[in-house]
């Protein structure tokens, strides 16, 4: 199974937007994602087609909102 796995210093509780940037017929993936005690995050890639996606992830941590966005390829 393809993921991207993050490490966060602390657990983490948000979401993962998945999108294909410029094409607008592909649908994007979003996840509801609850690392629990663990500081790990894994978001699953298996249904993701190859070429260039980004990903953005948001999430709240002492009632501070955070967002992170990087762009990847899938080969």
């Amino acid at each position: 199974m393809k993921t991207m796995t993050f490490n966060f210093s602390h657990p983490f509780l948000g979401n993962a937007i998945l999108y294909m940037p410029g094409k607008q017929l592909i649908p994007s993936k979003v996840f509801s994602l609850d690392s629990k005690e663990s500081n790990i995050v894994e978001i699953p890639l298996n249904d993701c087609k190859a070429g260039k996606w980004m990903i953005t992830l948001n999430w709240e941590l002492n009632s501070r909102m955070f967002i992170y966005q990087q762009e990847f390829e899938i080969n």
